[in-house]
């Protein structure tokens, strides 16, 4: 990715991030965005540019609100973090209010079977009333995202084999079939993703499917997605 590319993800991740009220975007991407010119602030830039993109389709069906968290200096975690603490949104469909989940940005979940284990998608769809302390029975959905420099780069099988290893253990093999309403530009996406702006592995779409994860691949500014599995 060249640096005119970057400052395009820049650009586009903090028009998603704006605040209703201020119109000016959230703290949490002005500590993160001066940081994009390393490998680790690239990756935090994309991981939050992903997050945006899909609240933004979800705010179409589900009113979206912050809850907040009790931190003083931060609005997100910048490394996995206990979700105790933390702000996530609470979104609830306008038309069905029954229909709501909580959205979470690098939030720990516990595994019950293994408490000292925790496991923490860079996105997780957990159930309305999920804990400040979630094991994997309060999670429906996770998400990762993979920044690649090229647009050429693949995602290696290492990444998949432990991508698949978290929906496992997390138990969201079923993420495709909740309620959650997207609109139709990324209904293909619902379900347990690998989100990258490089290339997925076309030859893994068997796999994949087998294992209930997909990989979405050019899923970047002014692009059209495609979903392998």
């Amino acid at each position: 990715m060249t640096k005119t590319q970057l400052r395009q993800l820049k650009a586009a991740t903090a028009k998603l991030t704006k605040w209703d009220s201020s119109n000016k975007a959230f703290g949490h991407f002005k500590v993160i965005k001066d940081k994009a010119t390393n490998t680790k602030g690239a990756d935090r830039i994309y991981e939050f540019y992903c997050l945006m993109r899909i609240l933004e389709d979800l705010k179409v069906n589900y009113n979206i609100s912050l809850k907040p968290g009790t931190r003083t200096n931060k609005i997100f975690p910048e490394a996995p973090s206990p979700k105790k603490g933390w702000p996530y949104f609470i979104i609830q469909q306008k038309t069905g209010r029954s229909n709501q989940f909580q959205v979470c940005y690098g939030t720990e979940i516990k595994l019950s079977k293994a408490l000292k284990t925790t496991i923490a998608p860079d996105i997780s769809v957990q159930k309305h009333n999920s804990t400040d302390d979630p094991d994997e029975s309060m999670v429906e959905m996770i998400m990762d995202a993979k920044f690649k420099y090229s647009d050429t780069s693949a995602l290696p099988i290492d990444q998949l084999h432990a991508f698949m290893q978290r929906v496992n253990a997390l138990q969201t093999q079923a993420a495709c079939s909740i309620n959650l309403l997207l609109t139709t530009a990324l209904l293909n996406i619902k379900g347990n993703c690998l989100l990258t702006n490089g290339q997925a592995l076309d030859d893994q779409k068997d796999y994949c499917k087998l294992n209930k994860i997909l990989q979405v691949e050019q899923f970047d500014i002014g692009k059209t997605h495609k979903v392998v599995g």
